[in-house]
């Protein structure tokens, strides 16, 4: 095959990024992801956060180039390829779980935000988690591509912002860190371990449509593999970071909502603090737009192919987009805290049975049955 037929580093790397920030949304950057799944197992926490990364890469890869054999490149044409003969079953199934799995990141991206104005103005987190959602509801219907505009310069600026207060909190507090990761495991707890770092994979692999989409950019089954190599390298090392950030600074940040902010007021505050704060509420808001949006969009189609709402213009998203917010409050109200280490834990480990485990071997199969026959027809 011809080299030039395959993307280019920059090209890959493109698509890789996509995948990199639907990662890097709210819950991560503000550290609680990282703080429910991976803190606990002390010295084995990073092996676990790099563990979790090579299952979703290898997920991804083998979803991506099912994508491109199938021209699948929503998930609902995903779901069918994937679980094909038997999709008439699984594909319905699949497409609950992937919108249950989006509703609950609207709702730990309203929690985050709600309590990221409590903290920082002193509102009361059920009012925050009020004005946060009738935001989201107006952004998402009128200002959703303002929103998607303003989330790729806050990426650039949470990230930057982000790899500061990693670098400059791992450094400064490398003897905490040190003390921490020389602790002693309690006896099981490298299983239990082993198993939260898949559950935290089996919920990442519920974030692959937005990589799902690039993937049309892919011209071959090696620029999957380029694309998923490079994403691991910047996700995993991002995850790593934010490992070793929090450790830094355990048990001091144990009890917060968002480790990593706590972590950058006890490092002196300032600037840096202030820059980190909006790029996080940027980023809580961008991830719970985006969301709503997808799914007001796709459900207000629904309903239209089937006679309803056809002349209702803006009213029929403003309801689907209204029911959708309010669902996301509801969930909202019980904080961030309890939706990741509850909510999140719980999709992740329907992800590995749904996702993981079918991707891995079935959907693996079938890929290299599809390369092999390809290579004797040509």
């Amino acid at each position: 095959m011809n080299k030039n037929e395959n993307l280019s580093f920059i090209g890959a790397f493109s698509v890789a990024s996509v995948w990199f920030g639907a990662h890097v949304g709210g819950g991560f950057a503000s550290g609680s992801q990282t703080m429910s799944f991976f803190i606990r197992y002390g010295k084995y926490a990073v092996l676990f956060s790099i563990l979790s990364m090579v299952v979703v890469a290898l997920t991804y890869r083998e979803n991506m180039i099912m994508a491109r054999h199938y021209g699948a490149y929503d998930y609902n044409s995903l779901g069918k390829a994937l679980y094909k003969p038997y999709d008439k079953f699984m594909s319905p199934i699949y497409d609950i779980c992937y919108i249950s799995a989006g509703l609950l990141a609207v709702s730990a991206s309203v929690a985050g935000a709600a309590e990221l104005i409590t903290q920082v103005v002193g509102v009361p987190y059920i009012i925050s988690v009020f004005l946060i959602g009738a935001l989201t509801l107006v952004l998402s219907v009128f200002g959703s591509e303002l929103v998607s505009r303003a989330s790729s310069v806050m990426s650039i600026v949470i990230v930057t912002s982000f790899l500061i207060i990693c670098l400059k909190g791992i450094t400064g507090n490398s003897a905490v860190l040190a003390e921490n990761l020389q602790a002693p495991m309690e006896e099981g707890m490298f299983l239990k371990g082993l198993i939260k770092a898949l559950s935290y994979a089996g919920f990442q692999c519920f974030a692959f449509l937005g990589l799902l989409g690039a993937t049309s950019l892919t011209k071959t089954d090696k620029d999957c593999t380029n694309v998923v190599g490079i994403g691991f390298v910047l996700n995993a090392g991002m995850l790593a970071l934010t490992v070793l950030l929090i450790q830094s600074f355990m048990p001091q940040v144990a009890g917060e909502t968002l480790p990593i902010l706590a972590a950058s007021k006890v490092m002196g505050g300032g600037f840096l603090t202030v820059l980190y704060s909006i790029a996080l509420f940027s980023a809580f808001l961008s991830t719970a737009v985006a969301v709503v949006y997808g799914n007001t969009m796709r459900f207000t189609r629904l309903f239209k192919e089937r006679g309803i709402g056809k002349q209702d213009g803006k009213l029929m998203p403003i309801l689907v987009g209204l029911v959708i917010i309010a669902i996301s409050m509801a969930v909202a109200s019980v904080g961030l805290t309890k939706i990741i280490a509850v909510g999140y834990s719980y999709f992740g480990y329907i992800g590995i049975f749904l996702v993981i485990i079918p991707s891995l071997t079935y959907c693996r199969m079938r890929n290299k049955k599809h390369a092999k026959e390809k290579l004797e027809n040509n």
